[in-house]
């Protein structure tokens, strides 16, 4: 294995620098070994933990706007109010412009990169709390404009502010959670980020459905008013919560921390143990810190690395392939198509209904069936869903027309379990120790770049007086998920079960993609293949 770690005095050699390796990730793993070991099971810990849970789903809340932010772009541009405004008649039907549906749902993704940047060295430097504040402080504003807009450049700059906050509130929610959480809580406390933005979407059409009969602007700008509640909601808590335990400690703030951590747990934990522990996570990263200071963005397109930094940004690519664009223009699309309106926002409401109910089952199976398999099964069967769309898109009558609404609409259920969760999962694993923070970065930003694309491009599809594929746009996204599916077979492997040693260890001898599961690893002799 390639390295680049230098001490500062005596250059080191290759076998060093993979020893060090090595050594780093096992420090990882044992620190978390001893904090699994040292905690009960999930329901023991949860009943020790009450103030940990009630603030932690309270920064998870806020992971909730964006999940209403994608609801109120679907119901909006549904909604013939909102149509009557910003919108123009085409044939005798109410049409919203394909530029501008595909910048109001496309730069909100590029708000939120730029955002969760931001956001990394706000928290860093000035602590979680901080960071809750300023991205409630952003989506006040950025709310502010999409409430008061009246012509759809206003509007856009209210989304590209509004999506600002989400990059904070995103990054924030999840990494506060697993910050004070007890290792026994941490896998379901920071799952519940994707329940509550399946939940925020799911508000949101709760509250669209009783808006399409209005025919004045009120009956848009009531949902767009309603996030106001959100970033109200964080900056309430930014002033109540406790500091992140991990911050305080990382900027020697040792009494502070302390005290942050009184208040996190009942009088009858003992403090100073977490107080420890927490101490030896934090060396463990320094020690890879250390490995990671000589390096490069251009380390990941190197030897092994480039294999893992392929899989890391591909997943999220996968994500976009299996035609999430698509489905978030359900609302609108059937809309334009002559489904009745009432039944397309039923429709939406039982769809997200699913999404929920598919993250909980993802809980449960990940670890028991592995990751490739759920991955393969998730991108053959939405291929198989959005081929069976294409098909029906062919036809013109009434019945193909319901078929498409409830198969855009239900397809979560296949989708959410598998996908959906394991494309973050595998990109957050695959990456090596010394460059795990760099393939990261560069995963989210595939993420960021794949998202817009096909969130531009799904309106001039399906708009009536652009291509106007209707349903038949389902064929795009069927030929990029069985391309998805193609790479995935031959380039993820399987890695459940697998410590952060010996990921880097199978991955530096080149083992085949699927004889990953059967690997053997000895650290004092290398890895083997079990089949060898």
């Amino acid at each position: 294995m390639t390295s680049t770690y230098r001490s500062p005095s005596i250059k080191s050699s290759p076998l060093q620098d993979e020893m060090k390796e090595n050594a780093a990730a096992e420090m990882v793993e044992t620190v978390s070994r001893t904090q699994g070991s040292a905690e009960e099971g999930a329901w023991a810990s949860a009943k020790k933990n009450p103030k940990v849970i009630l603030y932690s789903v309270a920064a998870c809340v806020s992971s909730m706007l964006w999940g209403f932010d994608i609801g109120v772009n679907s119901i909006s541009v549904a909604l013939p109010a909102f149509k009557m405004i910003f919108g123009y008649e085409y044939e005798g039907e109410l049409l919203i412009s394909a530029t501008w549906n595909a910048l109001w749902t496309a730069m909100t993704s590029l708000g939120m990169l730029i955002g969760s940047i931001i956001c990394g060295w706000v928290s860093d430097r000035g602590g979680r709390r901080l960071g809750f504040g300023i991205g409630s402080a952003v989506s006040l504003l950025g709310v502010g404009l999409e409430y008061a807009a009246s012509e759809p450049g206003m509007l856009l700059a209210g989304k590209i502010i509004n999506g600002l906050s989400l990059g904070f509130f995103l990054t924030l929610g999840s990494t506060y959670a697993s910050e004070i959480a007890p290792t026994a809580l941490r896998p379901s406390l920071t799952a519940a980020v994707n329940l509550f933005i399946n939940a925020g979407q799911l508000m949101a059409i709760g509250i669209g459905n009783t808006r399409f009969a209005i025919m004045v602007p009120a009956s848009y700008k009531v949902i767009f008013a309603a996030q106001w509640a959100f970033p109200c909601f964080i900056a309430l808590l930014a002033m109540l919560m406790p500091e992140s335990p991990w911050y305080l400690l990382r900027k020697g703030h040792v009494e502070q921390a302390r005290k942050s951590l009184r208040r996190l747990h009942l009088e009858a934990t003992d403090t100073t143990l977490i107080l420890e522990e927490i101490q030896s996570s934090i060396a463990a990263e320094n020690a890879i810190a250390e490995i990671q200071k000589d390096t490069s963005y251009w380390d990941c397109f190197r030897g092994t690395n480039w294999r893992r930094t392929r899989i890391s940004c591909g997943m999220f690519a996968v994500q976009q392939f299996t035609g999430i664009a698509f489905y978030s223009q359900a609302l609108y699309f059937l809309g334009i198509s002559g489904l009745p309106t009432a039944l397309t926002f039923q429709l939406a409401l039982g769809g997200f209904g699913v999404a929920m109910l598919g993250n909980i089952i993802s809980w449960f199976i990940m670890n028991y069936v592995g990751r490739r398999p759920l991955l393969l099964t998730g991108i053959l069967l939405n291929g198989i869903c959005l081929m069976s769309v294409g098909v029906a898109g062919c036809f013109k009558s009434m019945a193909a027309l319901y078929y498409i609404g409830y198969v855009m609409n239900f397809a979560q259920l296949f989708y959410a379990p598998t996908v959906g969760a394991v494309s973050w999962t595998i990109s957050a694993e695959v990456g090596s120790v010394k460059l795990r923070a760099k393939t990261q970065s560069l995963a989210i930003g595939t993420n960021a770049f794949v998202s817009w694309a096909m969130n531009f491009i799904a309106p001039y599809l399906i708009n009536t007086d652009e291509a106007n594929l209707g349903g038949k746009a389902a064929f795009v996204w069927m030929g990029l998920s069985f391309v998805s599916l193609a790479w995935a077979w031959f380039e993820v492997p399987e890695l459940k079960g697998r410590s952060f040693a010996e990921l880097d260890e199978i991955f530096a001898r080149m083992t085949p993609t699927r004889k990953f599961q059967k690997a053997l690893v000895d650290f004092s002799l290398g890895s083997k293949d079990a089949s060898s």
